[in-house]
């Protein structure tokens, strides 16, 4: 293996923003302890490398003079129907389109959303020191479930006003489900998660020319920030995610 060549490669590692800013804070509380100066320059050519492992284990972000990001602070989970979640990576998750959860037949209130597919797929940020997540998406909207009444059902002004656009459920039921539309952008806070269960409605493929690609950007309680997207593709009966 050329030595010169492992050399530069490690090298081009630069640390983000995020990163240095904690890895000071960190050596800002060992100089109170231990009374010595933490000094970035002195460590020369072997903090290239000793950095390396550091970051390796602790699970900061990488980022190459080319700005590519190696590695983030924070995952993302998907799941769905409360199945066990799986963090996304470069390989490519499948969920397969269940006709139970979402039957064929849903009505719609405002005459819309019939190219829309209404998934069970939701998201979910695990990572230290996080303030808040922001979610966008390019095409298609977040949604969530609402359970409604039948007397609810007959007020279709007040449906609309709180955009709950979609109804599924037996003709002759008492208590109806409800697909509320969140848009195609929310944020919230990092311990109130498990409050917002907003699962994604994704257009057609065969109605869509370009990639539907999620940004989730999550900000940190330092004021930093850090960005993942995903690419989410629909086949015949699954939808797959996978990080760009």
């Amino acid at each position: 293996m050329d030595e010169r060549k492992i050399k530069d490669a490690v090298n081009s590692i630069q640390m983000s923003k995020a990163m240095e800013n904690r890895l000071k804070m960190k050596c800002h509380d060992s100089q109170r302890e231990e009374s010595h100066q933490f000094n970035f320059k002195k460590w020369g050519s072997f903090a290239s490398v000793f950095g390396i492992l550091l970051i390796l284990l602790i699970g900061f972000p990488l980022i190459n003079k080319n700005g590519g990001s190696q590695m983030t602070n924070f995952t993302i989970t998907a799941y769905a129907d409360d199945s066990i979640g799986h963090e996304l990576l470069k390989a490519k998750t499948t969920f397969h389109l269940s006709t139970v959860d979402r039957p064929d037949r849903i009505n719609s209130i405002s005459g819309g959303g019939k190219n829309l597919i209404f998934t069970d797929i939701m998201l979910n940020v695990s990572g230290e020191n996080i303030d808040s997540i922001l979610y966008e998406i390019n095409k298609g909207i977040f949604i969530e479930d609402v359970t409604i009444t039948k007397d609810d059902l007959n007020n279709k002004d007040k449906l609309l006003l709180e955009k709950i656009n979609h109804i599924y459920g037996p003709p002759n039921a008492e208590i109806f489900q409800g697909i509320k539309e969140i848009g195609n952008t929310f944020t919230v806070k990092y311990s109130e998660q498990e409050q917002y269960k907003y699962s994604l409605a994704i257009p057609h493929h065969d109605t869509i020319e370009d990639d539907i690609l999620i940004n989730v950007t999550v900000t940190y309680t330092d004021g930093t920030s850090e960005q993942q997207s995903i690419i989410i593709n629909q086949e015949s009966d699954s939808i797959s995610l996978v990080l760009n």
